[in-house]
């Protein structure tokens, strides 16, 4: 009789963790690999794409047209891998290779000048030197905010900065600020991973040091107070501006295909292959040491059915969702003897190791064009050109704007696409209460809206006017010009700030040893005195090296393959470990 390994969730690491089994050789004739999905994910069929395949993989088409132009509601993009240096997303770049789609690779283009509209100022970036941004930071806000990114990075590292991802490792685990460190609250020799970015950005920058970099950088969430040794490193890396890829016709084609194509090796080798989908994991817990669990459907999410088993368990979860089981498990009915281990403390400690940065995005379609000739187009090229990608940046509650633009398969009458805010952290609520219209009365709580779990949603009136409002602002120069854009002949919106996601991505909290706890909680039972070993595995990109990107959830699923399954790695790991390693 063969095995069965479980799969909860089918999101980009679920999926992973499924195609590794069936054609790594893991998996075997006889045995099963079962997907079990809270949303109504669909995989085949003409409109699989326009729907969302793959937890926070959203390529959302207008209409949900396949031929139309299309809008990356989620996760959009790569970083391609190259061997010679080591850098990329290695195992994202191998899977695409493998599933036969690198001809599809194309640029993610964004521009080297984008349009900053701060504190009511237009600045191009290539004129900062001589206009400067308006914030009192004498010298900083003449350059861009990477800019000053890159100098704080360096005065928590030193220099020169550890530029390798074992390197890198090592100072999440241990690295102290450089004896050259001033200042008059941090002494040098202080543990890095031991102080909040935000604390020490606005030791070195001041306040306005500190709004500078948020509002120009785009993302507010890069500069909230988590893991100081981790938050120097990303920062002094991320700069967008040329380095990114993505698949032409729209990154979810990776899940479909991952889907499709495991589902085939699946029925040729004889190994069974399902996907549970409107169906949620409610409870899981160890009864005798054998994985015991309960599912709900999507209908009645918080009634859990008859008690499963499963001798491998892999929650493919961000930590909203395994939060959400973790409570249901505390107040289910369980046989007397039994553990939950989803409510030890040293489990809930370890989980609580990543902050939840909530996200959300707001996509129109237009009949033509408008921002390639309007007073301030989103960016120029040297000889004055427009060069329509963004994003461009401003600190309105819009923060960032992509401009995708017609990328419609052929067809004869295209609409164009507007990542119109591309927003996180505390702007998510701007948009949320607009997410109704002024005449709707809220009829469910907040918590119970699991709009992102089926789609995105329809945008009402009022928020498509707040976006034109902005929108007016920072492309005319005057809110009262908002009529001179054309109504959107589509509008939608996707808030990961609900359930069951919580978040749009998750960043390392100050306090904990990074390296520790990505390597450990992925099997909660070796974190509790006493409890046998399971083979049940938490994975996905919130617990990663790599959090935020798909490359994340992959690398913590390939390391749980490798390091509890021994199955040999697709990835060259020589130099780039899969997760961090303890010292």
């Amino acid at each position: 009789m063969g095995t069965t390994y479980t799969i909860f969730g089918a999101g980009p690491a679920g999926l992973y963790t499924a195609w590794r089994l069936v054609t790594g050789g893991k998996a075997a004739a006889g045995d099963s690999v079962e997907l079990i999905e809270w949303g109504d994910y669909a995989f085949d069929g003409p409109g699989s794409g326009s729907r969302l395949p793959a937890g926070r993989i959203v390529t959302h088409f207008c209409d949900d047209d396949p031929t139309q132009s299309y809008i990356e509601a989620g996760g959009m993009r790569f970083i391609e891998w190259d061997p010679t240096t080591s850098q990329g997303h290695q195992l994202v770049t191998l899977t695409i290779n493998k599933l036969g789609l690198t001809p599809k690779v194309v640029p993610f283009n964004t521009t080297t000048d984008p349009l900053l509209y701060l504190r009511g100022e237009h600045i191009y970036q290539r004129n900062l030197a001589t206009q400067h941004a308006p914030y009192n930071t004498p010298g900083n806000n003449a350059a861009p905010a990477a800019t000053l990114f890159a100098n704080i990075s360096n005065l928590i590292t030193g220099v020169p900065a550890p530029s390798t991802r074992i390197a890198q490792c090592a100072f999440y685990g241990d690295g102290t600020l450089p004896s050259t460190f001033n200042s008059f609250v941090y002494a040098p020799g202080s543990t890095a991973g031991n102080i909040g970015y935000w604390n020490i950005f606005y030791d070195q920058a001041g306040n306005e040091g500190y709004e500078y970099a948020s509002d120009a950088g785009g993302y507010t969430s890069n500069v909230i107070n988590w893991n100081a040794a981790n938050a120097a490193v990303y920062n002094s890396e991320f700069a967008p501006g040329g380095q990114f890829k993505t698949v032409q016709g729209g990154y979810s084609q990776v899940f479909v295909q991952l889907f499709q194509q495991t589902r085939a090796a699946a029925q040729a080798a004889g190994i069974g292959f399902s996907l549970q989908a409107n169906t949620r994991l409610h409870s899981i817990w160890l009864a005798d040491g054998v994985i015991s669990y309960r599912l709900a459907s999507a209908a009645e999410p918080f009634k859990g059915g008859p008690t499963l088993t499963t001798p491998n368990a892999f929650l493919a979860m961000p930590p909203a969702s395994l939060d959400l089981v973790a409570e249901a498990t505390r107040y289910a009915d369980l046989p007397a003897g039994t553990l939950d281990v989803m409510n030890q403390r040293p489990v809930q400690l370890y989980m609580d190791g990543v902050i939840r940065q909530p996200s959300m995005r707001v996509m129109l379609f237009f009949d033509s064009p408008w921002w390639e000739t309007c007073p301030y187009p989103p960016d120029l090229t040297s000889d004055g050109l427009p060069n329509t990608f963004g994003p461009t940046i401003t600190d309105l509650p819009l923060r960032q704007v992509y401009y995708f633009g017609n990328n419609s398969d052929g067809n004869p009458n295209p609409v164009y696409g507007v990542l119109a805010s591309y927003d996180d952290m505390q702007y998510v609520q701007f948009w949320q209460e607009l997410e109704l219209h002024v005449d709707e009365r809220r009829t469910i709580p907040l918590e119970e809206d699991y709009q992102v779990l089926h789609a995105p949603a329809p945008a009402n009136e009022t928020m498509i006017r707040m976006v034109l409002l902005e929108l007016a602002k920072v492309h005319y120069g005057d809110p009262n010009d908002a009529y001179k854009i054309p109504y959107p002949v589509s509008a939608v919106y996707n808030d990961f700030s609900f359930n069951p996601f919580g978040a749009g991505y998750h960043a390392w909290a100050a306090h904990y040893d990074i390296c520790d706890v990505m390597q450990r909680i992925r099997q909660p039972t070796g974190l509790v005195d006493g409890a046998p070993a399971a083979n049940l595995f938490i994975i996905g990109e919130a617990y990663s090296n790599d959090q935020a990107w798909v490359e994340g959830a992959f690398c913590t699923a390939e390391s749980v393959l490798v390091d509890y399954y021994g199955m040999t790695t697709i990835a060259d790991t020589t130099n780039y470990p899969l997760i961090c390693a303890c010292r």
